[in-house]
């Protein structure tokens, strides 16, 4: 069953306080109410989406898993809910404790029961647990939260009732990590692209590390040979508390094929990915180019892949002449998700392929687009296959005197996506009716969960 458009958010009751829990531990369920097209469901899905938090130096915080319906939720909806440390290969368990002493990483609770009226009003959107601060240098650890014995509404899905919550550790020196790219440019156009480079937690000191462009299928510009970017070389600075900062680089339009960057040398950090992979694409396009992150990614059901699609006007031409965005996921004439971003509006919409009841991502027919929603606001924008996250997606740039935008997309699957390789396509439109038709941009990968 296909399904629309978000619709509201809804408050679920406080949960029953379990005979293990500290009496000051209070937890509460939000769930994001999402309505079907067409027939209503019988029964709405339970979701929980996984999520994580930096355990601080001390003290307490509180991780929230958010948790919603796929589906309308007319009737009451009872069960029980459980953290317990999460093993198995790729998983660090965290440690539980009655109390945040010692080795303790968070408190945990089992079979708390929980109430949920019917059409419960709008509010928050989260399942919580304590998380215990310490100032030890260890792996980021996991654990599972679960529904059990759920009445009213479907838990029967693979990931459908369950998440992983992730307590990041942020202590010590913080890893260093850049990403993968594939950029477009026009025969002979130069541009400027940017990797960017992530420390994994904020530190109280300057980081630095060093980096290098390096040829791949694609060769520097020297001064007597034409190339397909300007290598470049230097130290990147990470002022304290700052986690992100980017490396520019230029691309000359002369050609498509792949180049690196490589990172070493660290101060008061260490390297977590030390090379990188921009993939240049020349491509005939008159809206303009883009720039998208990860490339060539690979995720799990149920991971995020937060998506960071750069697109940049023609050389001469002003941002107003932008209209629209399209971003489509698909493989062998199938559509996971298809989204589009309107500048005017600043809203993205879930879209259909019209006249076209498989929404097959080889019809270049014009989407039929949904109502569109604030990047940023609560809620998901849902298919069978993938979800969009808005509350964690953003717009930087645009505007009316601007030449780029940037769409942070942050984008889940489901287990019927599982073990398919799919493009990533890119499509825009300006104010004049003129269209790039969808191009391929990237690749992601989407496996199941291992056993």
């Amino acid at each position: 069953m296909k399904l629309s458009q978000l619709s509201r958010t809804v408050l679920l009751s406080r949960f029953a306080t379990h005979p293990h829990f500290l009496p000051r531990l209070a937890m509460f369920i939000v769930v994001t109410l999402v309505l079907t097209c067409g027939a209503a469901m019988a029964q709405p899905t339970l979701v929980i989406d996984d999520a994580s938090i930096f355990e601080g130096n001390s003290g307490t915080s509180i991780l929230k898993l958010p948790v919603r319906f796929v589906g309308a939720q007319p009737n009451q909806v009872t069960g029980q809910v459980s953290v317990i440390p999460l093993q198995g290969s790729g998983f660090n368990p965290a440690t539980p404790g009655a109390t945040c002493t010692g080795s303790t990483d968070y408190i945990p609770f089992t079979n708390a029961a929980f109430t949920i009226p019917p059409n419960t009003p709008n509010g928050t959107l989260s399942v919580n647990m304590t998380v215990c601060g310490d100032a030890t240098i260890e792996p980021d650890e996991q654990v599972f939260v679960f529904f059990s014995n759920v009445v009213g509404a479907d838990c029967s899905g693979e990931g459908n009732c369950n998440g992983v919550g992730t307590i990041i550790n942020d202590d010590g020196p913080p890893s260093i990590t850049t990403r993968n790219i594939s950029v477009s440019t026009l025969n002979g156009l130069s541009r400027t692209v940017s990797f960017t480079v992530t420390l994994h937690h904020p530190f109280s000191s300057t980081v630095s590390v060093h980096f290098a462009t390096r040829d791949g299928t694609a060769h520097a510009q020297t001064t007597t040979n034409i190339g397909a970017y300007f290598g470049t070389n230097g130290t990147l600075s990470f002022p304290p508390n700052v986690t992100s900062e980017t490396i520019p680089v230029t691309i000359t339009g002369h050609g498509g094929g792949t180049f690196f960057l490589d990172l070493s040398s660290p101060v008061n950090g260490t390297i977590g990915t030390s090379t990188a992979q921009a993939t240049i694409v020349i491509k005939e396009l008159t809206v303009g180019a883009f720039e998208i992150a990860p490339d060539a990614a690979e995720v799990q059901v149920g991971d995020r892949v937060n998506f960071a699609v750069t697109w940049e006007v023609p050389v001469g031409e002003v941002w107003r002449d932008l209209n629209t965005i399209d971003f489509r996921i698909g493989k062998g004439g199938q559509t996971a998700l298809l989204l589009r971003w309107s500048e005017t509006a600043n809203t993205i919409s879930l879209c259909t392929v019209k006249g076209n009841p498989k929404n097959d991502s080889d019809d270049d027919s014009p989407p039929v687009c949904g109502p569109g929603f604030a990047p940023g606001s609560g809620g998901v924008l849902d298919t069978p296959y993938a979800t969009l996250y808005l509350a964690d997606s953003s717009v930087v740039g645009s505007g009316p005197t601007g030449t780029t935008v940037t769409l942070n997309l942050s984008v889940a699957f489901y287990k019927k996506a599982a073990n398919h390789l799919y493009d990533v396509e890119l499509a825009a439109t300006d104010d004049f009716s003129h269209r790039d038709d969808f191009t391929d941009a990237t690749t992601i990968r989407v496996d199941r969960l291992p056993k």
